[in-house]
């Protein structure tokens, strides 16, 4: 445990430079939950300690379980080593995580090899404490070198010489009676008494030849590194196809890994290449990826590339934005107005859609950005779906702006979608209104019926009119001449009145039947009197 005056401390792991994090806050120390836990957090602790790069940022206690209280890794208190020291003197918040998410790291303390003819071999030197210094080869042997040769990028270890091969190196002799088992990601991790703890002189140093700068395994996401929840994702993992990387022509086993430590799946190829499939994303799938390969080699054995680089994968829940839209009652016509005034007391139906590969969700309508209401399940099929929001009579009080959400649960979590653009909905009071409009109806319909019966009673007494006007100008006429001409009537043309004036007057027979007198009828015999017979 390294404690001193540092702000962080590393427990229960295999030296100083791995273990359970701890911060330390007054005099009090405390762990820190793993939910907001990643490998730059785990970086900057590494750096605060001197220990070099992280190598893995395990979570769920994977150094045992710490006491005390616990606290979130939050980015202001992590994002660097300063706001880490800040934050130990000011304070950290406080986290609802047990122990049993309590955040780790393995740090690996830089290496270097000096003296040789290229990067991949010479004299092994490790930085620590701002120091360079070497390697005792006091029980120095091949798999030592093999975890160095892989942590420096240079492959398999070839020759692992002792007694200062490359010459004599200078500063401290930071490790000592190493014992590797081969599969160590750093030299750090492997056994030691502790850095300085040693009885050499620099001519023990240790040192390695590799068999070369074998490149690191590149990963590549598919579709993306930000996926849809339930959609196809594909990690493939490659090496280089140079000619001048040894074993660049054999086949080998590629290695699929997580920092979370969740993910060790392997896949043999014949190939440069190996490509894992999941058929449907979840959150469980959220992470920092990296390859891994490794070949096997005649009388050489198993031959490790170095670790690739980290690729994070994030799987979401992207809901696009639904639409809201009006349906007409008569004619089914579907439009989307920005505003609509609507009666009054009529039927009115608001329509919510979406398209989306996420079924079972639920709209909700929004009114002026406060009232939400709940709808049924969407139905639809395929990716398109929809709902109704009726309102059998619509008052007053409905009046506002509507917009639509779309929301969904997945793995016990709810998202909703971003509003869709807003309906503006008028409701007019129709009550003074309805009694104008009903008496405006009336009249127009009493006018019409009177102009009717008014143009059917022209039409049909049109003769009589004449009539009666013919004998009006004809008796005005004789009373002229009777008294132009003193009582003198000519005989003709009384006799040419008398005939008309029996034809007129004389009955209409229609079908043997004899109408009954009409008008006419009766202005006729009012006028008989004015004839002599």
């Amino acid at each position: 445990v390294c404690t001193g005056s540092l702000e962080v401390r590393l427990s229960n792991g295999k030296d100083e430079c791995s273990g359970r994090v701890e911060v330390r806050q007054g005099e009090t120390w405390k762990t820190v939950c793993d939910a907001d836990w990643t490998q730059s957090k785990a970086e900057v602790v590494c750096e605060l300690l001197d220990c070099g790069k992280a190598l893995n940022a395990p979570g769920g206690a994977h150094f045992g379980q710490g006491n005390g209280s616990v606290v979130e890794a939050s980015n202001s208190c992590f994002g660097n080593a300063t706001s880490l020291q800040q934050c130990s003197v000011k304070g950290f918040r406080a986290s609802q995580c047990g122990h049993e998410r309590d955040a780790g790291v393995d740090c690996a303390a830089q290496l270097q090899l000096v003296g040789g003819s290229g990067q991949c071999s010479g004299r092994v030197e490790v930085y620590y404490k701002s120091q360079w210094g070497t390697v005792c080869d006091d029980n120095w042997e091949m798999s030592d070198a093999d975890v160095v040769c892989r942590q420096t990028g240079c492959g398999h270890a070839v020759f692992a010489p002792g007694s200062a091969h490359f010459g004599r190196g200078s500063g401290p002799i930071w490790l000592d009676n190493v014992e590797c088992t081969g599969q160590e990601s750093a030299l750090t991790h492997c056994t030691h008494p502790g850095f300085g703890e040693n009885n050499c002189g620099h001519g023990e140093d240790a040192s390695v030849i590799c068999s070369g700068d074998l490149q690191k395994p590149q990963i590549s996401l598919s579709p993306s590194q930000v996926v849809n929840w339930g959609e196809k994702v594909e990690i493939t993992c490659s090496r280089s196809t140079n000619s001048t990387q040894l074993y660049s022509t054999l086949s080998g086993t590629f290695v699929l890994k997580n920092r979370q430590g969740s993910m060790n799946m392997k896949k043999f190829s014949t190939q440069t290449d190996a490509t894992f499939t999941f058929p449907k994303a979840d959150f469980s799938l959220n992470g920092s990826y990296f390859c891994e390969y490794q070949t096997e080699v005649p009388e050489q054995g198993i031959i490790y590339y170095p670790q690739g680089n980290t690729a994070d994968l994030s799987v979401i829940v992207k809901l696009e934005k639904p639409s809201i839209s009006l349906t007409s009652a008569h004619s089914m016509v579907i439009y989307s107005p920005v505003k609509i005034s609507v009666p009054r007391g009529s039927a009115f139906s608001i329509t919510c859609s979406t398209h989306s590969t996420f079924p079972d969700g639920l709209f909700y309508l929004i009114k002026s950005k406060t009232n939400i209401t709940k709808s049924p399940h969407a139905f639809g099929h395929s990716i398109f779906y929809m709902a109704y929001f009726e309102f059998p009579e619509i008052d007053v009080e409905d009046s506002g702006e509507y917009a639509c959400v779309y929301g969904i649960n997945i793995s016990s979590a709810s998202f909703k979608s971003l509003p869709s653009k807003s309906l503006q909905v008028t409701v007019i009071a129709t009550s003074s209104s309805s009694v104008v409009a009903g008496v405006v109806s009336f009249l127009v319909i009493v006018l019409v019926v009177l102009v009717i019966g008014y143009w059917v009673w022209r039409k049909k007494w049109r003769v009589a009119g004449t009539m009666v006007q013919f004998s009006s100008k004809f008796q005005e006429r004789t009373k002229d001449k009777d008294d132009q001409s003193n009582g003198a009537v000519d005989e003709r043309e009384r006799t040419n009145q008398i005939y008309e004036h029996q034809q007129l007057c004389s009955p209409v027979i229609t079908n043997n039947e004899v109408q009954s007198e009409d008008l006419a009828g009766q202005v006729c015999n009012e006028l008989e009197p004015l004839i002599d017979p």
